[in-house]
């Protein structure tokens, strides 16, 4: 384990938050879907795999309070839409179901690449962190490929509407991986699997197999991340959704809830 210097918290925090922030937005976005998913078992797989995400921003939040941050109930309830560094792909309004699934597996599949990187991290408290959400996150994988296969193989319309959720998310996918910093090193660690070319090398391996099996059309080349990505100054989206989303803190603000 690395003896930490001031450069590698501000490293740790730089890496922690934008991981707590993403998986605070899928299950926000994800609780949106309660009673409104396709069956019973879906709605009770929803509320499940969205309770988790939360706990895991949770367990992120409280990593980076450790190493200085606001406490997770600042971060959540007080912070300014501009100071957010989750992806955008996590925070769409809620569209159709297919788009939802294809949102999802496209997330996980990042999500596992990150995490898979994150343990190379010698910190710690960030690896039992990860050990601690390990079984979750992997069902949360299995869970969403399993809803690709159903919509690949659900005949012509079904396949459509896959399609169409994937150009349209596809756009905003270069942006999950902008969340370290250069591809050179991380706060004076050199590990490569942390760089954004390392990961999106990975992720695209990944999602041309999985394509491949379930006669999915590749897409258009990935392109490179937005200037803006995973800052949002001036975003029309955010501040309502932050207003949504803190509508019942906001009753008594001072409130011991």
């Amino acid at each position: 384990m690395i003896g930490l210097t001031y450069e590698h918290v501000l490293g740790l925090r730089r890496l922690i938050v934008p991981v707590a922030d993403d998986e605070w937005m899928m299950g926000h976005r994800g609780s949106e879907w309660l009673a409104l998913a396709p069956d019973l078992e879906e709605d009770l797989a929803l509320s499940s795999i969205s309770q988790d995400e939360i706990g895991h921003a949770k367990l992120f939040y409280d990593l980076a309070h450790d190493l200085g941050e606001p406490s997770a109930d600042d971060q959540v309830y007080h912070r300014p839409a501009n100071r957010w560094r989750h992806a955008e792909l996590t925070t769409k309004p809620r569209q159709g179901w297919a788009e939802w699934v294809v949102r999802r597996y496209l997330y996980e599949t990042f999500d596992a690449v990150r995490r898979s990187a994150l343990e190379r991290v010698p910190y710690a408290p960030l690896l039992s962190a990860l050990k601690k959400m390990d079984r979750e996150e992997a069902y949360h994988l299995t869970h969403a490929r399993s809803l690709m296969l159903t919509l690949a193989h659900g005949g012509p319309t079904s396949q459509a509407k896959l399609q169409h959720a994937l150009e349209d998310d596809w756009p905003l996918v270069p942006d999950l991986f902008e969340w370290v910093g250069p591809d050179e090193s991380w706060a004076g660690l050199d590990i490569g699997e942390l760089a954004p070319s390392a990961m999106r090398r990975q992720f695209l391996a990944t999602l041309k197999q999985d394509f491949l099996d379930w006669s999915v059309a590749w897409p258009e080349n990935l392109g490179s991340a937005s200037k803006k990505a995973r800052r949002h100054d001036g975003s029309e989206t955010l501040i309502p959704l932050l207003d949504d989303m803190r509508a019942v803190r906001n009753i008594a603000p001072t409130g011991n809830w």
